[in-house]
């Protein structure tokens, strides 16, 4: 790990994950990724279909893209080019410290 290391969440509807899980996985430098299920709270009424409205949630799959600093902007544009009509949230946050125990 070195200090320029950011994590890049991405948060995408249930539907739409494989797009972005393809988009990752074609990356010339694939980065290294994980992703969860979620559950998005606290969208506009008028944004959830019927069975979001019963359940109070929106289905979600929130990805953690390990990569450096100057990668970041770069990888999003791309993602942006590659998957336009995509409904994609995302953060940036740094990593300060990581490894493995065990």
């Amino acid at each position: 790990m070195n200090n320029q290391d950011q994590l890049l969440q991405l948060i995408v509807p249930e539907a739409q994950y494989t797009q972005v899980v393809d988009f990752l996985l074609a990356q010339p430098e694939m980065p290294f990724f994980t992703m969860l299920r979620a559950e998005g709270l606290g969208q506009p009424h008028e944004h959830l279909n019927a069975m979001e409205k019963v359940a109070g949630a929106q289905r979600k799959v929130k990805f953690e893209v390990e990569v450096s600093a100057e990668e970041i902007e770069p990888l999003l544009s791309d993602l942006q080019n590659a998957l336009p009509t995509l409904n994609i949230f995302y953060r940036v946050l740094p990593i300060i410290h990581h490894g493995v125990l065990g």
